[in-house]
């Protein structure tokens, strides 16, 4: 997702208020960022989604080659179950994209700052999950579990995933600050006569 900035309100405006195009006035760059934006964020789903399949067939594969005990693999179901859950819950209310007007393009943009928002939180969620889980792996089959070098550089790689999650968040807030400062504004416009 684009950092917004100080030009996404002129744009907008400009996109609301501009009779002169052809269609209801829609700026076609702003309609094929959020489409952009749209196809992305639904990419991304079918790769989390897709992943955790995989993971549920390594872990029945194992099971039954009797490689792995019941315990790591019953962690490795929470853990994969619980990364579902969080991906299925920032997706959420997904209204698809709108539109049909500048207002609905603008509800779109504002609803994809709130699924963003959700994705980087669930990301949080899933990192401190992924370090719970690589500690109960360590608890529960020390001969299994990483050493503590390698601990250290996944305890390492998961505080910088939640620095890279949190700053989304961020961002995404900022745009939803943005477009809703933007329709807000537009809504008390008084309508521009032909």
């Amino acid at each position: 997702m684009t950092t917004p900035t100080p030009d996404d309100w002129s744009d907008l405006a400009r996109t609301w208020v501009d009779t002169s195009r052809s269609g209801p006035g829609l700026d076609p760059a702003l309609i094929r960022t959020v489409l952009r934006r749209d196809r992305l964020a639904r990419l991304n789903f079918v790769g989390e989604i897709a992943g955790a399949a995989v993971v549920i067939g390594v872990l029945v594969w194992a099971l039954l080659a009797r490689d792995l005990p019941w315990s790591i693999a019953v962690a490795a179901l929470a853990f994969t179950g619980f990364a579902v859950a969080m991906t299925l819950w920032s997706r959420r209310g997904d209204p698809g994209v709108l539109t049909e007007t500048p207002e609905a393009v603008l509800l779109s943009a504002i609803a994809q700052a709130r699924h963003g928002r959700r994705w980087a939180w669930a990301g949080v969620a899933n990192s401190v999950a992924a370090f719970a889980f690589v500690a109960s792996m360590t608890m529960l089959d020390p001969s299994r579990g990483p050493s503590e070098a390698l601990l250290i550089a996944i305890t390492a790689g998961l505080a910088v995933c939640i620095g890279f999650y949190l700053r989304h968040a961020r961002r995404c807030g900022d745009r939803m600050k943005i477009h809703s400062a933007t329709l807000e504004a537009l809504r008390d416009e008084p309508p521009i006569e032909p």
